[in-house]
């Protein structure tokens, strides 16, 4: 069973060994790799300007994401309005239980929560099976955003009713 709670400072090192393993599949895409994957292993930082939530399987961490709520500091590319995902990562050894898609829920709880009139998001077509699952939640990809270290990405974007 997943249970997702709020993030906790003692949370810290294990968010962002998490983040890191969920990023190394991808080494090879990005350019300047190593500065890359610096910050995402610095995932725990987001909590300064997001609420972070953490999924939990058997006591253990095994994904986490940030919801950026409305008018809080985000992309420019992200109106201010809406609430944002950031970051979603789950552990290689433990993806396709759920985690994902109950961290996505979590986000968008709070998204109503907090009044928002929708959920963006960014990804990249390489992360295809975040993507799906993305797709399948009903987010539409709305805008071509410019690549990250050479990787393509996308404006992803669910409305959400009143």
């Amino acid at each position: 069973m997943i249970r997702v709670r709020p993030y906790a400072d003692g949370d810290r090192e294990l968010v962002n060994a998490v983040a890191r393993a969920a990023f190394l599949q991808y080494s090879r895409d990005y350019a300047d790799w190593p500065s890359f994957i610096e910050g995402i292993a610095r995932m725990a930082d987001l909590a300064a300007g997001a609420d972070i939530l953490v999924a939990e399987q058997a006591g253990e961490i095994v994904g986490a994401v940030a919801h950026v709520g409305p008018g809080r500091p985000r992309a420019a590319f992200f109106p201010m309005a809406w609430s944002v995902i950031r970051m979603l990562v789950v552990d290689p050894r433990r993806r396709g239980q759920g985690a994902g898609r109950e961290l996505v829920a979590g986000c968008l709880r709070l998204a109503r929560d907090a009044g928002a009139p929708a959920v963006g998001l960014h990804t990249s077509p390489i992360m295809a099976s975040a993507l799906r699952m993305y797709e399948a939640l009903g987010f539409v990809r709305d805008a071509d955003l410019p690549p990250i270290r050479g990787v393509p990405y996308g404006r992803y974007v669910l409305p959400l009713k009143p």
